[in-house]
């Protein structure tokens, strides 16, 4: 299906032969702009993930459990854009075709330890008492594994179900549709039960509750466009190639730009927003 909306369009980047920087359908002056600039969101994600873990593991003031999730959180991520540039902006999946399905482990990791940080915020703000007794830094990283080794099981056997089933372009709609509302669910319960149990006690001001709400509401949101932009693809990829017509050709195109850039922004900004809002 990708291939016909490509082919009507004008693909020109088949021939490339090595490692390439370049978007990996089209070789257009603009789509080489846009490579650049994309590229630069997700070298910012890379070294602000890379940073927020070595500030986090060489401070020792930041061994909490809540910290401990945001370096996971910026491990996972430094992956995922790592591993997700390499897919939208080079041939690499051209060359290593197990690529794709370390990009889709390392994907699945990131979205889960955002809900796993959700969770530690949630239980240590509810259950004071009961968190300083179990919950870690070394919990949190179990928790962490477990959501590795899942997240590698999940991913597998998804992928081959993809490859295998006659299907696959539906089961890839349903899972990208599942997915966000599941994380989404998660994390906005949380918050609001968070929310709750801190006005009942009268320990939150005003302030403080509207900057819980701009970074729950900024990362959901990036999250979320995000995901509507692949919704949006997986939809359009259902289409029999004898009925695309240009104009649905172009609505492909002009989204996936957009999908490839709030894929790198979505795994670029949770360092600068989730370590820094510590602070204010």
């Amino acid at each position: 299906m990708n291939d016909s909306i490509t082919g009507g369009l004008g693909d020109n980047s088949r021939s490339s032969e090595g490692l390439n920087l370049q978007l990996y359908i089209y070789r257009t002056t603009f789509d080489r702009a846009f490579t650049c600039v994309t590229f630069t969101v997700a070298l910012f994600g890379f070294v602000g993930n890379l940073a927020t873990m070595g500030k986090i593991v060489r401070d020792p003031k930041y061994h909490t459990p809540t910290f401990a999730a945001i370096g996971l959180l910026a491990l996972a991520d430094f992956l995922s854009v790592t591993f997700s540039s390499f897919i939208w902006l080079t041939n690499l999946s051209k060359l290593w075709r197990f690529f794709g399905g370390i990009t889709r482990i390392s994907v699945l990791s990131s979205y889960s330890h955002v809900c796993l940080l959700s969770a530690v915020r949630y239980l240590i703000t509810v259950h004071p008492l009961q968190s300083r007794q179990y919950l870690t830094v070394t919990a949190v990283c179990l928790c962490s594994l477990t959501i590795w080794i899942s997240s590698g099981i999940f991913g597998s056997l998804s992928l081959a179900m993809l490859q295998t089933i006659d299907d696959g372009f539906i089961l890839q709609l349903i899972i990208n549709i599942i997915i966000p509302l599941l994380v989404c669910s998660i994390i906005l319960t949380l918050h609001v039960k968070k929310i709750r149990t801190l006005r009942r006690s009268m320990s939150v001001t005003d302030q403080a509750e509207r900057r819980m709400n701009i970074v729950v509401t900024v990362i959901n949101s990036i999250f979320v466009f995000y995901h509507l932009s692949i919704i949006v693809n997986n939809t359009i990829a259902l289409t029999p190639a004898n009925e695309l017509s240009l104009d649905l050709g172009y609505i492909y195109l002009y989204n996936l730009y957009f999908l490839i850039f709030m894929g790198c922004v979505n795994f670029s900004c949770n360092p600068y927003i989730l370590f820094l809002s510590q602070f204010f």
